[in-house]
């Protein structure tokens, strides 16, 4: 049997780069101008162009078109991650956290530290428009608080969309919270009490680790790959050893690695926790912002007996300034909407009703696929720029989604003091030591955000960055 058209039109398409009648960098024939000369359908050029995507020798430049991929003048080996004995500890947060977060936003800055999402998308213009019409339109003051698990519209919008990840919820199993750390937060008072041990991936997002520590909770940390996240022998071997309250991890694209969790071990994962009978906090946020056409697979959407609370979040996808996060807290959801309560963490309701009405659109989801190429196309910049002006051997990770990468120095060279080299000169990075409970742990490592759009400065401060680094590896010479 032959192939379908697509994929014959895509070896084809294949060859000719290979043999050089498409170059480096140079454009394709457009979607449209390619189905006519091949007498296909547009659906079918797609199809092919999506093929090579896959293959990595073609890349799509939003309200550009499709172009041959350039290679990078070196490949990148992952991060080699150092891990000591896995033992449980109070986190200590380090005044170096706070520098970092309040430097990020320092005016004048070039930051590559704080892990925001772009503000160039037109979503950001709609949802103005949501809020301005909305204000004019719709009573929201005036009526008390919002419902005890947030606005009902937006909790539909976000159990339809749960389906993407393989996950059937309804309206009534989704708590609204403040932001995906306030929703893991509620989560570990409803799970935990001070001195339980939680079960975090190493390297961890530092914002997670504080809120460990303000909790008075005791982490244990499972070492991670670059490419496939948390490891489930590791974890294994700690449940076996450690009372573990729960597990906390962000299988999807994950801060500050950027790794993918495959989806066997998503599976392990979840008979593990039936297993020790825990839970597992599933931090989704970054799961929407995938680089390939089908949005992975939640590790709830594996959850047989509802001990996966998934948390997620509108401000990777669209705006941190919403404050706004959900819950979908399984079994614990009696013991979740307490603890809302205790906290009084009760959401105004005009950007609940926002945020619906966005989701409410199909041009939401072309928003993703926007973000999705975008993103990408930014990360393969970024690579790029580090191949040029880094030395050889650093190690980089390779982010299949979200906007965050792992950058690991030449041996001996101490990322912390290359913060603040870099900071004098106006450029802001997070150095690895931030994201372990043991300030000694990666101290060679920094983590960089590639989400906003390349300008002529932030391509000099990458530049710079380098500089700084060659400096400090002729200097130990």
């Amino acid at each position: 049997m032959s192939n379908p058209i697509y994929q014959r039109l895509a070896d084809n398409l294949d060859d000719q780069i290979r043999q050089g009648i498409y170059t480096n960098g140079e454009k394709l024939p457009s979607v449209r101008k390619l189905a006519q000369q091949q007498s296909v359908s547009v659906s079918t050029v797609l199809m092919s162009y999506n093929l090579l995507e896959d293959r990595d020798l073609i890349e799509v430049r939003p309200k550009s078109g499709y172009y041959v991929k350039t290679p990078l003048k070196q490949s990148f080996e992952a991060p080699q991650l150092k891990h000591g004995s896995v033992t449980p500890k109070l986190v200590s947060t380090s005044q170096l956290v706070m520098d970092v977060m309040q430097t990020s936003s320092m005016a004048g800055a070039i930051s590559f530290g704080a892990a925001s999402p772009a503000a160039d998308f037109p979503i950001i213009q709609q949802l103005k428009k949501s809020f301005g019409q909305l204000v004019r339109s719709t009573p929201f003051l005036g009526q008390g608080y919002c419902t005890h698990k947030g606005d009902e519209q937006l909790r539909r919008m976000l159990a339809q969309r749960a389906a993407d990840g393989h996950v059937s919820v309804t309206a009534d199993d989704i708590i609204i919270a403040s932001g995906c750390q306030g929703a893991i937060g509620l989560c570990l008072k409803a799970l935990c009490k001070p001195g339980d041990i939680v079960a975090v991936e190493s390297p961890c997002y530092y914002g997670l680790l504080q809120l460990v520590e303000s909790l008075s909770l005791k982490v244990i940390e499972i070492p991670s790959d670059p490419k496939t996240g948390m490891s489930i022998d590791a974890l294994q071997l700690a449940l076996e050893q450690w009372p573990i309250k729960t597990v906390l991890g962000v299988p999807n694209f994950n801060n500050p690695l950027g790794a993918q969790m495959p989806e066997t071990a998503k599976k392990a994962l979840v008979e593990l926790i039936n297993q020790y009978q825990i839970s597992f906090i599933e931090d989704d946020i970054y799961g929407e912002l995938g680089y390939t056409h089908q949005r992975p697979r939640a590790v709830k959407s594996y959850d047989t007996q509802d001990r996966v609370l998934l948390c997620s979040s509108a401000s990777k996808m669209l705006e941190p300034q919403l404050g706004l996060g959900w819950i979908m807290p399984g079994r614990y959801m009696q013991e979740v909407e307490y603890q809302r309560f205790l906290s009084a963490s009760n959401q105004f309701c005009l950007p609940q009703m926002a945020v619906a009405e966005v989701l409410n659109r199909s041009s939401f989801d072309r928003h993703l696929r926007l973000a999705r190429d975008t993103y990408r196309g930014r990360r393969d910049h970024f690579f790029k720029l580090i191949s040029e002006h880094f030395p050889s051997d650093v190690r980089l990770s390779s982010p299949q989604g979200g906007y965050v990468a792992w950058l690991q120095l030449p041996a001996g060279l101490n990322a912390t003091e290359l913060y603040f080299e870099a900071k004098d000169h106006g450029i802001i990075v997070a150095p690895g030591e931030i994201f372990s409970s043991n300030a000694n742990k990666f101290k060679s490592s920094i983590r960089l955000c590639y989400s906003k759009a390349w300008t002529p400065a932030r391509e000099e401060a990458i530049a710079l960055l380098g500089s700084l680094v060659q400096a400090k590896i002729n200097h130990k010479d």
